[in-house]
């Protein structure tokens, strides 16, 4: 990060670098044998929510993770383009590996890389309980996860898809992703690998009861609402949006699930060229590949 944070100062000076209250700390109590910021280097912090109406760029270096959290600083407001940047660990949101920093902060500052638009869920959860109703926004990029957690028991849930009751299922749990999500979760569920240009929603039961409950995929206009059944025997479920745990549904709660339509709220991430998702299903998941075909 340093190398980086240089770099961007001498050669790109007209640029503020803004860095979280966390990230200055680290840099404040360097590593034992760790690079040192030029003298000359001029950083701003302040506070997620003043960060979030002053960033023009969000660039990221770790894992999908470190995405994903730092997309969920900016909660509700538009995230600003993405340029990530690999340690080392594989990902499908991972294009550049982070020592190409020098030409890619260059190819940015003159708009020549490519990006990949991806859209976001938007959900909102109404408590049956007036002490607990509550109606807040929070978006996701990757899915939006129901689970039983540490219960031993499986979960009663009621799903709608436009007000029309869908199922009633008993299963470990369901998620709602976005074709973004669907190589995560998701998939590891038995959902299908979608592409991230396609306009729609997944919908992928947690080990169901029932083997007739399969991955569904539906249009991105479909508004998704699953309720806590009052037949459940556990009296409340784990939510989860993009692996952070929110306050427990309890028995009649509803979550209301749709796609983000607005286009200015979607994310832009910075890509390699068109064709990084073909690359990245054969490379990071050996797609199709036989066991004893050797790695092309």
């Amino acid at each position: 990060m340093v190398d980086i944070i240089n770099y961007i100062s001498q050669h790109h000076q007209h640029a503020n670098i803004i860095l979280s209250e966390h990230n200055i700390d680290e840099l404040q109590h360097p590593s034992a044998g760790g690079h040192s910021l030029d003298d000359r280097v001029r950083l701003f912090t302040g506070e997620v929510k003043d960060i979030r109406f002053k960033a023009d760029v969000l660039m990221t270096i770790g894992g999908d993770g470190t995405i994903l959290r730092a997309v969920s600083q900016f909660s509700n407001f538009n995230v600003p383009p993405i340029l990530s940047f690999s340690m080392g660990t594989l990902g499908f949101l991972l294009p550049f590996d982070v020592g190409s920093y020098r030409a890619r902060v260059d190819e940015l500052f003159a708009n020549r890389l490519r990006v990949l638009q991806r859209s976001r869920l938007e959900c909102h959860v109404i408590g049956t309980h007036p002490s607990e109703a509550r109606v807040n926004m929070v978006h996701a990029m990757n899915e939006i996860t129901l689970h039983r957690g540490s219960n031993p028991n499986l979960i009663s849930l009621d799903v709608y898809v436009d007000g029309e009751c869908l199922t009633s299922t008993t299963a470990d749990g369901i998620i709602v992703s976005t074709p973004t999500g669907s190589t995560a979760y998701s998939l590891s569920s038995g959902g299908s690998i979608v592409h991230p240009s396609i306009r729609g929603l997944l919908l992928t039961p947690i080990c169901p009861r029932s083997l007739s409950f399969r991955p569904l995929i539906l249009p991105s206009t479909s508004d998704i609402m699953i309720r806590l059944s009052q037949k459940s025997r556990n009296v409340s479920v784990k939510l989860t949006i993009d692996g952070i745990e929110l306050s427990d549904m309890r028995h009649g709660d509803e979550i209301h699930i749709r796609k983000q339509l607005d286009i200015d709220n979607h994310i832009w991430c910075m890509a390699q060229g068109d064709n990084d998702w073909t690359k990245d299903i054969n490379d990071l998941l050996g797609f199709n590949k036989q066991f004893n075909e050797s790695k092309r």
